[in-house]
């Protein structure tokens, strides 16, 4: 007998500095996993760990005001996602979605639709947000803009890791 019943949705929480070791691992499962045709193969195998894991230490450990990192965790407590942004960021585009990140083996579930509307939600409603996503991020672009997004601009990386790699400003 097959079970048909959904999963449970994971709880979205706001994230506190005992969450900075869980959010980088998964920050940086899903850098490798999206971004492996994009960034430095190098970065990813190694670097890329410390690197992560000092911002989010430094993040969540000393947040700046304007700062608000929600967490989603299945009902297990394993982490599903997580989204950082900075309210009013930019006088044109508003609040800055800096990061938003799904475990890579429960993407498509509603995960990151829910964080965003959580986050806008909760700390910029009636604000505008926009996010940088690299152009080759095909399933990014695409959940974006299934969502509502537009493409506002488009730049070049500047982080060593990005090798110069085009992307994208959706508002």
């Amino acid at each position: 007998m097959r079970n048909d019943t959904p999963p449970e949705p994971p709880a979205i929480r706001p994230a506190d500095a005992a969450d900075a070791g869980r959010i980088a691992a998964l920050h940086c499962e899903s850098w490798r996993d999206a971004y492996a045709q994009v960034l430095d193969p190098a970065f990813l195998a190694g670097p890329i760990e410390a690197d992560r894991r000092a911002l989010w230490a430094e993040r969540l450990g000393a947040p700046a005001p304007a700062q608000g990192v929600l967490l989603a965790e299945t009902p297990g407590h394993e982490t599903a996602g997580f989204i950082c942004f900075f309210r009013d960021n930019d006088p044109r585009w508003g609040t800055l979605i800096d990061n938003l990140h799904v475990d890579p083996a429960l993407r498509g579930r509603g995960i990151g639709e829910r964080l965003i509307r959580a986050a806008v939600a909760t700390f910029a409603p009636d604000r505008p947000f926009h996010l940088w996503v690299f152009e080759a991020n095909a399933a990014g672009v695409r959940f974006y803009l299934r969502l509502g997004g537009t493409i506002v601009e488009r730049g070049i990386d500047d982080k060593p890791a990005a090798r110069g790699a085009p992307h994208l400003r959706i508002a």
